[in-house]
């Protein structure tokens, strides 16, 4: 089965929550993009008690494009009971392993690593065995509504999926009604969306059809 994850990445909480009750009732992760200015430049809003307060069955990962993952993860943890994974770039300059490690044996969440699109999958070869998923970016961070960047990154997803046949490989970025049968084919089993169902009129609908394409592909 394919998961179709809605994506937030707001300015507000009052959009945060718009966002979310428009999707809740058709979804069962959304993924929060975390920013905070340290790698991209942009900001987000991810305020884990504001976020805690709203009571929602929908559980949640974390798409953290920071420095310094961790104090974000352990308020997460903390305080929204909803939190079930936690995906760090591989381009920190901490040491991602042991980041990897403290999320998933301290704080017993699942812990994912994504890789920008420049980024070879060699680069994360010493933790590919050692993490629950893996996140290539599909379009270069830090905003929605940007162009997928190539077809290159189906041979990345590809590449994944032979080295690790259980692995758990999520794109992120330019996901499309269109484009989500290569993505599917490619090995993705979970495709994050934002443009494509809240630029929509209706993101339930739009929700709904980007989930029946992917069940399609997977199909036929």
């Amino acid at each position: 089965m394919i998961e179709i994850i809605p994506s937030l990445l707001v300015e507000s909480a009052t959009e945060f929550e718009r966002r979310l009750r428009l999707v809740e009732n058709d979804c069962e992760t959304v993924h929060v993009d975390v920013l905070d200015g340290s790698m991209f430049g942009n900001t987000s809003w991810h305020d884990a008690r504001a976020i805690a307060a709203m009571r929602t069955n929908v559980k949640y990962e974390l798409h953290l494009m920071v420095e310094n993952p961790l104090p974000i993860v352990e308020a997460w943890h903390e305080h929204v009971k909803g939190t079930v994974r936690a995906i760090v770039h591989a381009e920190i300059s901490r040491p991602v392993g042991a980041v990897l490690e403290h999320i998933r044996e301290f704080l017993r969440l699942e812990g994912g690593v994504a890789i920008n699109p420049e980024t070879p999958l060699k680069d994360i070869e010493s933790v590919l065995h050692h993490i629950d998923a893996l996140l290539v970016m599909g379009v270069h961070p830090g905003a929605s509504g940007k162009p997928f960047v190539g077809d290159y990154l189906l041979d990345k997803i590809r590449a994944a999926r032979n080295h690790r046949a259980d692995l758990s490989i999520e794109i992120d970025g330019g996901v499309t009604l269109e484009r989500l049968p290569s993505l599917v084919a490619a090995g993705a089993t979970r495709c994050c969306a934002a443009s494509a169902i809240f630029s929509d009129p209706d993101p339930a609908a739009a929700l709904r059809r980007l989930k029946d394409r992917a069940n399609m592909a997977v199909t036929s």
